[in-house]
């Protein structure tokens, strides 16, 4: 029987075609078929995780009337994306730990606000906690840094930690219109460490392709950069500073950014998947 096995196959000439194509066909409706699946559960499993989340965390009204009054971006979301951004804001104070230095009492309304800039940057890519961040530590000013040995009014620390200058943070939220808010500037480098952590769930969110022309291009500019134009210098420290000080000028000026700096702010939109100018429906699809 062996022998005539092996005679057939000696003198076949379509089997070993035929066993190449039967495996190529096996493996790719495999690969196929199990990248449908892993597709569709994970869709699915994100779906029921948003309605979960939307369901579960909730603001109180005294809440919502603080981020009415205080978030332009938030009120002149549609009512659908209110909805969003509260789930998000409350699902981040939840997950956070919140600590008041040099007799600084962090108070919910402080929670609020902080958790308001993290989720107004990052809302393109809802829900997202910034997981990798457990504590917020805030300041009631400017405090002094032991790593830098200067005094700071923000910081993002590997290690999983957030500082902020109180002081700072609410001149931010109360002039509207100049390009600076330490809390859209340090949430900025936080959102970028949770896109790179990958022991995190949340990470690898922010499109690379936009994100490395990002890149390229603020490398040229701060090379090329001479004398003083329409971002303030510190954006020319460094890349990550051009980064997070873009995003400020992106939310408090995005007229003003896409006309000085058109290429800037079409990365920052696909970057953050959001339109700024689209004040009702920003996140973009």
């Amino acid at each position: 029987m062996d022998k005539e096995i092996e005679n057939f196959v000696e003198h076949s000439d379509f089997v070993l075609p035929g066993i190449i194509i039967f495996l190529l066909v096996f493996w790719s409706s495999f690969f196929l078929f199990g990248f449908s699946v892993f597709k569709i559960s994970t869709g699915l499993s994100n779906f029921l995780f948003d309605r979960y989340i939307l369901f579960k965390y909730t603001l109180n009204y005294q809440e919502k009337a603080t981020l009415e009054y205080k978030i332009p971006f938030y009120r002149n979301l549609s009512l659908p994306l209110k909805r969003k951004f509260e789930c998000n804001v409350k699902y981040f104070i939840r997950k956070k730990i919140f600590e008041g230095r040099d007799n600084f009492v962090v108070t919910a309304e402080v929670k609020l606000l902080v958790a308001a800039a993290a989720s107004q940057i990052s809302f393109g890519h809802f829900p997202t906690i910034y997981e990798h961040f457990r504590k917020i530590v805030i300041y009631p000013d400017k405090y002094f840094s032991g790593t830098t040995q200067r005094y700071h009014l923000g910081e993002v620390q590997s290690n999983g930690v957030i500082k902020l200058s109180w002081a700072a943070f609410t001149e931010g939220i109360r002039v509207k219109n100049d390009g600076v808010h330490v809390g859209f500037h340090e949430m900025a480098h936080a959102l970028k460490i949770e896109d790179s952590t990958l022991h995190d769930m949340e990470h690898c969110f922010m499109d690379k392709t936009a994100l490395n022309e990002f890149h390229k291009y603020s490398s040229e500019r701060i090379k090329s950069h001479i004398d003083e134009g329409f971002l303030r210098e510190y954006a020319f420290t460094n890349s990550e500073e051009f980064f997070a000080v873009t995003i400020e000028y992106f939310f408090e000026m995005p007229n003003e950014l896409k006309r000085n700096e058109p290429r800037v702010f079409e990365y920052l939109k696909q970057i953050l998947k959001l339109d700024p100018l689209n004040h009702q429906n920003p996140v973009l699809k």
